[in-house]
């Protein structure tokens, strides 16, 4: 049986203390520019490809592989969230004053709603109740409409950061076909996605009938796939 993270908070918290101790570390010495070149990285890859890598994971993995998919999803975003709270943290010893453009007051308030809101996303480590429980329904879409947010938050202030920091335009069009790419395989797991849904529905519905599938396949009562 793998590991459960939510038997382990002791995991993320780990994670969590690791990467505020490497901010301190990096605000008691080194330049405004590796501070500012830390906080777009960690934040670029947390926010913005981790987080996001998450929820495909949840979304497509579930029907194929459960309870491997829950276990795949947790470690997505408990390293997006601990790498997401060092950029912020990286972020709140940046001045104002290095900044080329953009405004960095309005990057800065969305990013501490971005930490809130995904600071009770993962108390759904300790909260989450059981499938059984009458508030479950409740609870996923709390939890549907937190993620949600999370993604349009932090892919909105990840080019926020990009007009403050005026980088390279090689690194906009990169984060850009970062995201492109997982659209396009979050489309392509939708579409494999809803055809195996649909197909094993079908099938569970001719073994429950004692049906012949394609005059081949003959389905004893019971559940399939």
């Amino acid at each position: 049986m793998a590991p459960s993270f939510c038997r382990c908070p002791s995991l993320s918290i780990a994670l969590i203390c690791v990467s505020l101790l490497w901010t301190s570390a990096a605000a008691e010495g080194g330049s405004s520019e590796l501070h500012l070149n830390a906080h777009a990285i960690l934040n670029t890859v947390g926010w913005g490809i981790l987080l996001p890598c998450g929820v495909i994971v949840a979304r497509y993995m579930k029907p194929f592989a459960d309870p491997a998919w829950f276990y795949a999803h947790i470690t997505f975003q408990i390293f997006g969230y601990a790498m997401g709270v060092a950029g912020w943290v990286t972020g709140l010893n940046l001045n104002d004053e290095d900044a080329t453009g953009g405004d960095p007051g309005k990057h800065g308030a969305i990013g501490g709603v971005l930490f809130g809101i995904c600071t009770l996303q993962m108390l759904a480590l300790f909260l989450r109740p059981k499938k059984e429980h009458k508030i479950r329904k409740v609870w996923n879409l709390y939890h549907y409409a937190l993620a949600a947010s999370i993604l349009i938050l932090g892919i909105i202030n990840i080019f926020e950061g990009f007009e403050i920091m005026s980088p390279p335009a090689k690194w906009r069009r990169t984060y850009i076909g970062i995201l492109v790419a997982l659209g396009g395989i979050a489309i392509m797991l939708e579409i494999v996605t809803w055809i195996y849904v649909c197909r094993k529905k079908r099938y569970s519905q001719a073994a429950l009938h004692g049906a012949t599938v394609g005059g081949t396949y003959h389905f004893e009562k019971g559940a399939v796939g």
